[in-house]
């Protein structure tokens, strides 16, 4: 498969990578023929990359956080580009996510509900991705941000009750996880027509764990 990266900052030298070890060509440029995209740019570039990759209707997986959904996701279904997004594409987290959310709804409200997450100096949005998309799924929750020089990644949520405390982390080793999983999704997305998101992928791949562990 051939690989278009746009954004060659950490994460976009971390896709190239993960992509040459399972054997795709990547061009550091866009090119109209290659077989998608992997975009791990600024917010304020991503309108400007529809245009882009609207003439050859060219996949797209979208890494970069702090877009408008509502102005670029309509953008990207006129333009008939095949889009996956996500706030992260760490398996890890969607695994975190689910587990949030089973406990958020064991809780009640007989625990409060906290977050923190921590991140490098460099990025600019805040709250995280990962975390805006936790408060959406989880009623009341609410995140400190903090930015600390050379962190790759933790979230960290706190239930809290006058009785005790209970805490689950996420903690990034490295931004392997992070690519590995863009990575996937391109693969996934070839071939595929419309707009997803990393956990349409990541059920489609669970459902397929289950069945290659089911006894015969």
């Amino acid at each position: 498969m051939k690989i278009a990266l746009l954004g060659y900052g950490k994460m976009g030298r971390a896709v190239h990578e993960i992509a040459r070890e399972r054997g795709h060509d990547c061009s550091l440029i866009y090119d109209p023929k290659a077989d998608v995209c992997i975009d791990f740019t600024e917010p304020e570039a991503v309108r400007g990359t529809i245009e882009l990759l609207a003439p050859a209707k060219t996949p797209w997986v979208l890494g970069t956080t702090g877009w408008d959904k509502e102005e670029i996701l309509p953008l990207a279904q006129k333009g008939e580009i095949p889009l996956l997004y996500g706030p992260n594409f760490s398996f890890g987290i969607a695994l975190f996510r689910r587990l949030v959310r089973t406990s958020a709804a064991l809780m009640g409200e007989r625990y409060r509900v906290s977050g923190t997450e921590i991140h490098h100096t460099e990025k600019k949005d805040a709250p995280s991705g990962t975390a805006l998309k936790l408060m959406e799924e989880i009623s009341g929750l609410s995140f400190d941000s903090v930015r600390e020089e050379g962190e790759v990644g933790t979230h960290q949520i706190t239930f809290d009750s006058e009785e005790d405390q209970i805490e689950l982390i996420h903690q990034a080793k490295s931004r392997a996880g992070y690519a590995k999983g863009a990575v996937l999704s391109a693969e996934w997305l070839v071939g595929r027509e419309g707009i997803f998101t990393f956990d349409d992928y990541i059920e489609e791949a669970m459902q397929g764990c289950l069945k290659a562990s089911s006894p015969l």
